[in-house]
């Protein structure tokens, strides 16, 4: 890792290792956008595909409108390729993957979700990072839409990916909620959410 990407990383280590209880969700969100580019990212806890023998009741930090999770509660939650056999592999395995490299063996379901639901909402491509708490062993998820029109993944957003997972779990022990922010509860399947989802915002 570069120089600036260490300094970059360690600005955000430093945000969240001051947020007070039950505000992380909102002090990561700004600590990534501010210091990595990474806008509008999202945290799901216990997902169901990653927290095997948990009763898989999502908890949603995001700032998306309620419509975009409701839709994809409803329609596409069982297409989402980070939920697919080789997105579970990928993520348990590597602790990250994107929606770009899982969408070249995804099935045509998979594919629609990708090219029909996210990019009519103005995301081309995604980034989720696991988060493991050492304590409890608890999952959660850190998502971080792209639009390719203003930027896609690159390298370094990998390397930081890999690198910023593992050095957040200790900051997950303790409980996110309450926080300032819009919070779905109790969605089952993969969480999803993009910057045309936002709220205020209106689709791309």
């Amino acid at each position: 890792m570069e120089q600036l990407e260490y300094r970059r990383l360690i600005k955000v280590l430093e945000q969240v290792a001051g947020a007070r209880e039950g505000e992380l969700y909102p002090v990561l969100a700004e600590a990534v956008a501010v210091h990595l580019g990474w806008t509008d990212a999202f945290v799901a806890e216990n997902p169901a595909y990653l927290a095997l023998g948990s009763d898989g009741q999502e908890q949603y930090r995001t700032m998306f409108r309620p419509d975009f999770v409701e839709e994809y509660v409803e329609r596409w939650r069982w297409n989402n390729p980070f939920a697919s056999r080789d997105g579970v592999v990928c993520l348990t395995r590597r602790g990250m993957a994107t929606l770009g490299q899982l969408r070249l063996r995804a099935s045509g379901p998979e594919r629609d979700f990708a090219d029909s639901f996210l990019r009519r909402n103005g995301i081309d491509d995604m980034l989720k990072i696991v988060v493991r708490s050492p304590a409890t062993g608890a999952v959660s998820t850190l998502g971080v839409p792209f639009d390719g029109d203003r930027r896609a993944i690159g390298p370094s957003d990998l390397l930081m990916a890999a690198t910023l997972g593992p050095l957040l779990s200790p900051y997950f022990d303790a409980h996110l909620a309450p926080a300032p922010v819009r919070d779905l509860t109790s969605a089952p399947g993969d969480d999803a959410a993009g910057s045309a989802g936002r709220s205020g915002t209106s689709p791309g």
